[in-house]
């Protein structure tokens, strides 16, 4: 085998193998379309078991909504069905690299807890609509994400908290 043929037998698998990890890749990229929408968590780590009646119930105590410019709310609810905690990124997150990270306020009823703190998680697509979050700021809480039934309007709290 000629010098040039024997250099394109070795540099045609080096190739193909950019070519199909590319592929791969872009397969598990995570697209702001991906996330729009009412989520929940699973309790106490990972779960892609979740029954429907879990996962409503998880709805009714914790939601995150992701708004379609990329702003995101966490909200904490109490027993009388209002909210204790509200976080909330009044400005865009970024998602790179299947990373969501943004500032958020986060408040009580009665007061502001923390304005701008930084937050971010890594998401991963599991199959099903499902999403494995794994929080990168201040600890390792890994979780899995479900829809609620709530669209973003009916969730949000930004339409009637304008004034904070």
């Amino acid at each position: 085998m000629s010098g040039p043929v024997k250099k394109l037998y070795l540099f045609l698998p080096m190739l193909l193998s950019i070519f199909t990890s590319s592929l791969v890749c872009a397969a598990e990229r995570i697209t702001v379309h991906d996330l729009i929408g009412v989520w929940t968590a699973s309790d106490e780590g990972t779960n892609h078991f979740m029954t429907a009646e879990q996962v409503r119930r998880n709805c009714q105590s914790f939601k995150m909504i992701i708004h379609a410019d990329l702003r995101l709310e966490a909200i904490t609810y109490g027993d009388d069905g209002g909210f204790m905690f509200w976080a909330v990124a009044e400005t865009p997150c970024m998602l790179k690299d299947n990373i969501i990270a943004c500032k958020v306020n986060v408040h009580t009823k009665k007061r502001m807890l923390s304005k701008n703190k930084p937050v971010a998680w890594s998401l991963k697509a599991v199959g099903n609509g499902l999403f494995d979050s794994k929080t990168l700021i201040n600890s390792d809480a890994e979780d899995t994400m479900y829809r609620c039934d709530d669209t973003v309007q009916e969730a949000s709290l930004i339409t009637s908290k304008k004034q904070i």
